[in-house]
């Protein structure tokens, strides 16, 4: 259930911005309505009376900004509601404030424990309930975005590789969970020492850049991640995705560059940039690690850099294939 008021009252909310979202999980359904009308002037309000519908709410998008959270409930408590989101990848960063009457020392500690960052007794002061919900949302956006900055490459603003390899052991995992394949591109820049040479540092750093946005431009899957791996290396990862997609996708980032026509007299007069690529994938299993995908592909780009550069060469289990251009044809 949303509600959803057309006229703000609270300033701190910007009256042309979007109401932030609150779920509110209570078993009393006089709770429910006091705290629905207490909020709905300034945020826009899910409700919950179980720990199923609230889990089920958790996770659609968008998601709830901040969660109300009562510690008795039927079945599944407030507690073990908690830490199940805390646990999950996707809700985690749900800020919960428990609401409830619970007010013994014992009670508070344990919500903080397993993951709440505020706890307020009934019954409410709904004004400070307000300004709560607004202070840890506002502490959540900051986090948020510093966090972006750790995870950014400063020079592309592209992702960099923490965010590669933290989202890499993610998505290996949940791929494994639900038995999907998933691949990888490593794409690197050809003879770019001889660019920085010729050209000079600063305009090296401008092409690293041109070059980035090209290929992140080819990201069009939200799952997708694009990213700077170090110096000219980029890769692209691909959850859900098997080898035929994935070659069609390096044929597109291959095609993008050289339609791009970056000038490279580095090599010799009227050249252009181009890429050498390696393509991998696999449905993963328990008993392989993550960077034995990449180690495939990283073992392609070799091959693709050895056999003349500007190609595409594949890992098909240990047969490779490789094309210049777009023909990809076996060894």
């Amino acid at each position: 259930m949303d509600i959803v008021t057309s006229k703000p009252q609270i300033v701190l909310n910007k009256p042309e911005a979007p109401l932030y979202r609150v779920l509110i999980v209570d078993d009393s359904n006089i709770e429910l309505e006091n705290m629905m009308n207490g909020l709905s002037d300034n945020f826009s309000v899910s409700i919950a009376s179980d720990a199923n519908e609230a889990l089920r709410i958790a996770h659609q998008s968008p998601q709830p900004d901040l969660i109300l959270l009562d510690i008795v409930m039927p079945e599944i408590d407030g507690y073990s509601l908690c830490s199940t989101l805390k646990n999950d990848y996707d809700t985690q960063n749900i800020p919960i404030i428990f609401v409830t009457s619970s007010n013994d020392t014992s009670s508070i500690i344990r919500g903080f424990e397993v993951g709440g960052v505020d706890y307020m007794t009934k019954p409410l002061k709904l004004p400070e309930l307000n300004i709560r919900i607004q202070t840890h949302i506002q502490l959540k956006n900051k986090s948020k975005q510093l966090e972006s900055l750790a995870y950014l490459d400063p020079l592309t603003r592209t992702a960099n590789r923490r965010k590669y390899n933290e989202t890499f052991q993610y998505e290996w995992s949940r791929c494994i969970r639900y038995k999907q394949p998933i691949a990888i591109i490593i794409v690197d820049i050809d003879f770019f020492k001889q660019f920085n040479e010729h050209y000079g540092h600063a305009e090296g750093d401008n092409c690293l850049t041109q070059v980035a946005q090209l290929l992140n431009g080819q990201c069009k899957r939200s799952t997708d991640l694009f990213a700077r791996i170090g110096g000219e290396e980029f890769i692209m990862l691909m959850p859900n995705c098997d080898l035929t997609d994935a070659v069609t996708k390096a044929e597109e980032m291959q095609t993008g560059i050289n339609q791009a026509k970056i000038r490279h007299d580095g090599i010799g007069h009227g050249h252009f940039l181009t890429v050498s690529l390696g393509v991998a994938a696999t449905v993963p299993q328990y008993e392989h690690e993550a960077i034995s995908l990449f180690q495939k592909a990283d073992d392609a780009l070799f091959n693709a850099k050895g056999n003349g550069r500007n190609r595409i060469t594949v890992d098909r289990s240990g047969v490779i294939s490789d094309s210049s251009m777009h023909s990809l044809t076996q060894h």
